[in-house]
């Protein structure tokens, strides 16, 4: 198990109103934000970390299934314009609390409130488990009216549901909430995201999407040129409409530069559409596994991306398992209907992709999926005749038909209107062995070439795998080191420093007059130790000092603790253990004359 490694769960709503649920969620995720901008540091996506929402599960068993050696709890009291938020820092390994606050606040200090947390729970972690680079800063201010935070976090609540009437009332919220403050740039770009989505619905066409997306993001990048969201929505514009490479590639690593490089579908987007990298891309999905245990999405991304690859037989397991956890995700049905199609799979194929049918009610692409299985195992005949009597949305779709049944004349004239309506799909003649049979054709040739692809196939590092170890600019020279080395020997050898139960890794940097990260970098790297056992060993120490003195014979071992700056029984006796093999009193009957 990763040591660094953390999950936020959901706050508890400690309201009077049942409907405050949304800024409980709001607040834990913000936090969730804020610490995956910690590099090292293993963060649980929301997705998995709310799985265990409303529910009162041993920390132990949660930490066993998410991977995490340590868990946020919290709860929030909210009343008019005044918050309050508890929140603990659980080890998940013994259940012990590490570390917990309670805060007082208005809603208009909430941003810094925000910050607080997750800079004491980002030091707590880091004084427990080991070196992290830590920020200044991790949250900054995203409005200046409390109100239109509010309705943000209200449209972001039914934007993460992702369902038809979620996505619409989503863009409500958000569009109320840049009314009452017209430069809040992040309500701006997730309107522009949102109107992605209302053309996915066919809420509204795939060109008045991508136009109404491309001002949004614009009007959020005027406030903002850094807004991570609305690079990554320009990204999807310029990739999916435009064609323009060149800026698609441009907005993505904007996006990633500004910190948006943990969500899955965007950094695969990226990889199989303009890389065609797809070992890269399935390597991301496999890492975003490990962040997010519990979520149908990860399997089934992971799944798409061996489809698409043509790796049937790895895609098959990564549906399966996404339908595990749920077996009504209509999507995961959909493609494993496919792989079971291509492995020739027939009678399960169908079998699936009815049940897919079921419960859509025959909507979306299930039945282009039914039609491709048909024309895997040979029934041409019936889908031609299905062709003439349906109606398409994407004249991509009755191509690809088209193209797999060897047909060029046809699936070229679906593609010529692709082409002019300017298709998402049409993107996909880069990578996709569904256009093979006419690939060679002069006249898809003609077509391919007025895509304008390009080869980008040298930029192959995930910019998130880049220096997750150490960050190299809190390494000192060996003149560095010795210096603050010494200052720290001086300030150890201090027992009102020792013996202080509020000492922190940020405060004794304070003393000595060196950054938290160098501090930190420098106890785990030179002395190879966390700051808790490098402090803990000093009190330790001490308490050897004060028990085998029999001036102290009067005071019990856990005073003696106590004395020797322990803050707790458990800290006490399981450091003690951990570093003599004994516990207190077998080493004092040992010990003592």
């Amino acid at each position: 198990m990763n040591q660094r490694s953390i999950a936020v769960l959901p706050f508890d709503n400690l309201s009077s109103d049942p409907e405050n649920e949304y800024f409980s969620d709001g607040m834990a995720e913000e936090i969730i934000n804020a610490l995956s901008k910690i590099q090292s540091l293993k963060v649980i996506a929301r997705t998995s970390s709310f799985a265990f929402k409303g529910q009162k599960i041993d920390v132990r068993i949660i930490g066993n299934k998410l991977g995490v050696s340590s868990v946020i709890e919290g709860s929030i009291r909210k009343a008019g314009s005044r918050v309050r938020i508890a929140v603990q820092l659980i080890r998940t390994d013994n259940g012990f609390h590490i570390w917990s606050e309670t805060f007082d606040r208005t809603l208009e200090d909430i941003f810094d409130l925000q910050d607080e947390i997750s800079l004491l729970v980002a030091d707590r972690i880091r004084e427990n488990f080991g070196h992290l680079e830590i920020e200044d800063s991790l949250v900054s201010s995203k409005t200046t009216n409390p109100e239109a935070y509010d309705l943000f976090l209200k449209g972001s609540h039914h934007f993460k549901r992702k369902d038809l009437a979620d996505v619409k009332e989503a863009l409500v919220l958000f569009t109320k909430a840049t009314e009452l403050d017209p430069d809040f740039h992040e309500a701006f770009a997730y309107i522009g995201e949102t109107y992605l989505h209302h053309a996915g619905f066919n809420l509204i066409s795939a060109k008045e999407g991508f136009q109404k997306s491309r001002e949004y993001a614009q009007k959020a990048l005027a406030i903002n040129p850094k807004d991570m969201r609305a690079h990554k929505v320009m990204a999807y514009v310029h990739l999916f409409h435009d064609w323009d490479w060149g800026a698609a590639i441009d907005s993505y690593n904007q996006a990633v530069a500004a910190g948006l490089n943990n969500e899955i579908d965007f950094i695969t987007n990226y990889y199989i559409f303009i890389q065609k990298d797809y070992d890269l891309a399935i390597a991301i999905a496999k890492e975003n596994q490990s962040r997010d245990p519990l979520h149908i999405i990860s399997y089934w991304w992971l799944g798409l991306c061996y489809y698409l690859s043509g790796r049937f037989e790895e895609a098959l397991p990564a549906f399966e398992e996404s339908l595990r956890i749920d077996p009504n995700f209509s999507e995961a049905l959909r493609w494993k209907g496919l792989v079971l199609g291509y492995l020739g799979r027939f009678e399960e194929a169908f079998q699936t992709l009815e049940k897919a049918v079921d419960l859509t009610n025959g909507e979306g692409l299930v039945k282009l999926d039914l039609m491709t299985v048909k024309v895997l195992s040979g029934e041409t005949e019936g889908v031609l005749e299905e062709l003439e009597n349906s109606h398409y949305i994407d004249p991509c779709d009755p191509a690809a038909l088209h193209s797999l049944m060897n047909r060029p004349d046809e699936a070229i004239h679906f593609l010529k209107k692709g082409l002019e309506e300017k298709s998402s799909m049409m993107v996909s003649l880069k990578y996709w062995w569904v256009w093979d049979n006419i690939r060679e054709d002069e006249r898809f040739q003609e077509i391919y070439d007025q895509m304008n692809f390009q080869d980008h196939k040298a930029h192959r590092q995930h910019p998130s795998n880049q220096q997750l170890i150490i960050a190299q600019n809190s390494q000192m020279s060996e003149e560095e080191c010795e210096h603050f080395l010494q200052s720290l020997r001086e300030k150890m050898a201090l027992e009102e420093v020792v013996t202080d139960t509020n000492l922190t890794l940020r405060s004794l940097a304070e003393q000595i007059e060196l950054h938290p990260n160098k501090l930190s970098w420098l106890i785990n790297m030179k002395l190879g130790q966390n700051f808790n056992d490098y402090i803990n060993s000093h009190r330790l120490a001490i308490f050897k000092q004060k028990v085998t003195n029999k001036a102290n014979s009067h005071i019990t071992l856990l005073g003696l603790a106590y004395e020797s700056g322990f803050t707790s029984k458990s800290v006490f006796n399981d450091f003690f253990k951990k570093s003599t093999g004994l516990t207190p009193k077998a080493w004092v009957k040992a010990h003592r004359n």
